[in-house]
């Protein structure tokens, strides 16, 4: 009997190993996902094509590690579970670092950086920040750390809504509260400010920021090999100034590689 045990804790032992081994591999294509619906992160332009901060970033890990990417859209709340599922290698989404996050996922070093605001609806005067928004119809991203994650912390510490609406991407969150079927949305400041760089005179960003977090690319736990290649490619991104470009790009924010910083938990 003792043998028995031994010899099937043998097999799990190696079983784990064998899985820490497979994941630690690198990959020889990198099977990514991105969102393709929240602009000027992640988008499809014009042409057809996939477009946007992220885009700009993914592309380049690619290019730097000579390893080939297929970058699959899908919705923002379905992204993270594919990867934790095994869906994908890594990620390109706008995806903000936190420590529940970080115990799942292995990431990569900042590559961008997310400061969560209110945009309230033009005509809406009542509302001056994120603590003002006690029975007002509310949107935000949905499942996302940077959307309805502190919204949902929001209400919590200053009141109820009187509705919330989780929305798959900005184009239909921004054309409700346009038409005012909301009042306001919490989102991230350089996405908030594209849209309404686009669509002026439908809300205003109000208040102080919420909270301001890091942006990077999470992987499965124990992507060793593919974490390094791709922190090497955001460095290579900073000292070309690639992130400058992009930032003031994608965001009209200038010198933006310089307010990201490496030792984010």
């Amino acid at each position: 009997m003792r043998r028995l045990i031994h010899a099937a804790r043998l097999l799990a032992l190696l079983g784990s190993f064998a899985f820490a081994c497979a994941h630690a591999a690198l990959p020889t294509r990198l099977n990514a996902a991105t969102s393709g619906d929240l602009p000027p992160v992640s988008f499809v332009n014009a042409q057809n094509e996939l477009d946007g901060y992220d885009v700009q970033v993914a592309r380049f890990v690619s290019h730097y590690t000579g390893i080939p990417m297929q970058l699959n859209r899908l919705d923002f709340k379905g992204i993270l579970p594919g990867l934790q599922t095994g869906r994908f290698d890594i990620v390109f989404s706008n995806v903000n670092i936190t420590p529940e996050r970080s115990a799942i996922f292995d990431y990569s070093i900042p590559y961008s950086r997310s400061a969560v605001v209110v945009v309230a609806r033009n005509g809406v005067t009542d509302i001056k920040g994120y603590k003002d928004l006690k029975g007002k119809r509310v949107g935000a991203i949905a499942g996302a750390n940077d959307g309805e994650m502190p919204a949902r912390e929001i209400e919590k510490k200053y009141g109820e809504f009187g509705s919330f609406k989780g929305y798959g991407g900005y184009a239909e969150m921004f054309t409700d509260l346009a038409v005012g079927r909301i009042d306001a949305v919490v989102a991230p400041d350089t996405s908030a400010a594209n849209l309404l760089h686009q669509r002026p005179g439908i809300g205003a960003i109000v208040g102080e920021p919420y909270q301001v977090r890091f942006v990077g690319a999470p992987m499965p736990k124990g992507s060793t090999e593919l974490k390094a290649r791709v922190d090497a490619a955001v460095r290579e991104m900073k000292k070309e100034g690639l992130l400058d470009k992009w930032g003031k790009q994608y965001f009209g924010i200038d010198h933006y590689g310089a307010q990201l910083k490496e030792d984010v938990k």
